[in-house]
């Protein structure tokens, strides 16, 4: 009917959001693992705080902004810009472990993008990559995805934030032994719909040239764990 909205795109985006899909997020504990050892992070409340006060933040300067300049190179078709973008996305993940880390996934998800999706500009991109003997970081093939699916960018910056958010506390069910509840009540203050609405906004305003975000800690803790003798994640 005229009139109504299309909203087309919104099973492929909660397909691709579910735990179900095959990310590779649940091998990767982003750094918590080692915040846990180092007793930075010890119980649902440091872990709301530590969301709160350095993962939201890092989303809102640099990851929801990468986000953002990957889409727009995607829906204009510039492979060249979209290429810089995943060699600068791999340059600010400054420990490799984590850079690793969203290398195996975005990978992993471009793999799944040409698997399901007719999309002819991952299938342009991924032969750029191939021939410049590069990795696709998550954050572009997340852009790839949503561009296949014609998922708006608001849409897609939301469920970049519960995905980043959802990883961190199903990590915790292990390191921490929290309950699904205790995390359920994490997830649902972090993705408040005001404080996500206020993130949106301010990511909205940052510019190429300002994007950025040093988290030193979280840097160590990420350094330590690959060397750490035993551990259950990855990353």
């Amino acid at each position: 009917m005229s009139g109504k909205k299309n909203f087309n795109w919104l099973g492929g985006l909660i397909q691709t959001t579910d735990t179900l899909f095959p990310s590779g997020g649940y091998a990767h504990s982003y750094g918590l693992e080692e915040m846990v050892a180092l007793n930075q992070v010890s119980s649902p409340k440091d872990l709301e705080e530590f969301l709160m006060q350095q993962i939201l933040p890092s989303l809102e300067k640099l990851e929801l902004p990468y986000l953002r300049y990957c889409v727009e190179a995607v829906e204009k078709n510039e492979l060249n810009k979209l290429v810089s973008l995943n060699e600068e996305i791999s340059a600010w993940k400054l420990t490799r472990e984590i850079r690793d880390a969203g290398k195996f996934q975005g990978t992993q998800l471009l793999r799944m993008i040409l698997e399901i999706y007719e999309c002819p500009v991952s299938e342009r991109f991924n032969q750029s990559l191939q021939e410049g003997n590069d990795q696709c970081q998550q954050i572009t093939a997340t852009a790839l995805l949503r561009n296949a699916q014609n998922a708006p960018l608001t849409s897609s910056m939301i469920a970049w934030i519960y995905q980043a958010v959802s990883n961190f506390c199903s990590a915790s069910i292990k390191l921490l032994r929290l309950g699904e509840l205790a995390c359920q009540k994490i997830i649902h203050r972090c993705i408040d719909a005001k404080r996500v609405q206020d993130l949106l906004s301010k990511s909205l305003d940052v510019q190429r040239d300002e994007a950025g975000f040093f988290n030193p800690m979280l840097d160590l803790a990420s350094a330590r764990h690959e060397l750490a003798f035993s551990r259950l994640f990855i990353s």
